[in-house]
């Protein structure tokens, strides 16, 4: 009887939690479910029991009865608080989805308004979260009072962690950065249509980049701490909440502190440099576009070259000849010959020059017949070699024009 009590509880046991573990997709309840299992273990005990009873003797089996249903009913118990904190969990999980995709969305767009956005969001997810709960709880057969009570605050807690953790990652050094740069782009580099903004030296650079750097700045102080006055769950203040909404002994006001003074002072130096970095840029970007002919330099180049430009015109022989040396300067733009044109000239010019030092030299040696006697054949050997060096390279090989050039 000892072996059919233990066998019975641990198969109790083991198919409660496999029939759990298949109806937790389904609607049915907790106590349909156990009691199927336990009225089939009891059945069988209770046969196994008349099969051992012999009729007429004095004693019974009415204890190992009882324990079983004592033992039966310890095991419920524990597949009750079992089964409701796989609730919590899956109920937690689903508030956490809806919370990280709010807080997300309110942090990514900072405003006076953000942290009303985060706690309506916390609200309806611990409304919907509680909702589930309750029913989950009929379900189970949690009619005590103080237990409804403590698993409610278990599921707050949870929630508000969860949404304390899905902050923190939203306002991790990176991140607070991030937003802090497109808060002060969006200030700096877009006008109030959003059109990127082109500067022009009539406009007072400085001045807006102040505005947007301490709009920017001002949000370091929003992200450092959350805001609960704007939830219609909360109790406040929200020390208050504590043994009422949260459980007994939550911190719930180390909780609000998102970023310490010691981060925000070490994050405002950093946002400080990148801001000043983007200042420089658009300064440099400024003076760039300045770097123009102004129109009165202009006007006198064309006061100072009208009498050139109509000599040129009114010429027919200037005419031609610029047109032809435009035109020539055209074709080698647009072919890409300039590099050849180059060492063409080049070599031409080192051609006559050595023809012009071989005539001086012959014209030394006529004057004078003793002095410089190899120097004709100096000059032919340096113009021979010199012609060798030059060649003909193909168009637009890089690595030959380089050597060539050198």
């Amino acid at each position: 009887v000892k072996n059919a009590l233990s066998q019975a509880a641990d198969t109790f046991s083991s198919q409660s939690h496999k029939a759990l573990e298949k109806a937790e997709s389904s609607d049915r309840s907790f106590s349909v479910v156990v009691g199927a299992v336990r009225k089939r273990v009891s059945t069988w005990f209770n046969d196994l029991v008349d099969s051992l009873t012999i009729e007429g003797a004095e004693w019974t089996l009415a204890a190992e009865v009882k324990q079983l249903e004592a033992m039966l009913d310890t095991i419920t118990a524990k597949l009750r608080e079992a089964e409701m904190e796989r609730a919590l969990k899956q109920l937690r999980r689903q508030a956490q989805d809806t919370l990280s995709e709010a807080v997300a969305d309110r942090l990514n767009n900072p405003d006076e308004a953000m942290w009303s956005g985060v706690m309506a969001g916390f609200d309806a997810a611990n409304a919907e979260a509680e909702q589930q709960l309750r029913r989950r709880m009929d379900m189970a057969e949690v009619y005590g009072g103080e237990q409804r009570s403590k698993l409610q605050r278990a599921l707050r807690s949870g929630v508000w962690e969860d949404m304390v953790r899905a902050l923190k990652e939203e306002v991790a050094d990176q991140m607070v950065l991030l937003k802090l740069r497109s808060k002060l782009e969006d200030r700096f580099r877009y006008d109030e249509a959003g059109l990127p903004r082109v500067w022009r030296p009539s406009d007072d650079i400085d001045a807006q980049f102040a505005q947007a750097r301490s709009a920017a700045q001002a949000l370091l102080p929003l992200f450092s701490r959350i805001d609960t006055s704007a939830s219609s769950t909360l109790p406040q203040p929200v020390s208050a909440a504590v043994g009422t909404f949260f459980p007994p002994g939550f911190d719930v006001e180390r909780s609000l502190v998102l970023i310490s003074a010691s981060r925000q002072r070490e994050l405002g130096k950093r946002f400080g440099r990148e801001a000043d970095a983007l200042y420089l840029e658009a300064k440099r970007a400024m003076v760039t576009t300045q770097n123009h002919v102004p129109v009165w330099v202009m006007v006198l180049l064309v006061l100072l070259g009208w009498n050139e430009a109509m000599t040129i015109l009114f010429n027919p022989l200037y005419l031609v000849l610029t047109a032809l040396v435009a035109g020539s300067a055209f074709v080698l733009h647009n072919l890409r010959l300039w590099g050849p044109a180059v060492r063409a000239v080049g070599g031409l010019v080192n051609v006559a020059n050595d023809h012009v030092h071989e005539l001086l030299v012959e014209a030394v040696n006529r004057t004078d017949p003793g002095r410089n006697r190899d120097a004709p054949a100096e000059g032919r050997s340096r113009r021979q070699a010199r012609s060798e060096e030059i060649e003909m390279d193909p168009l637009g090989d890089s690595s030959k024009d380089s050597s060539v050039s050198r």
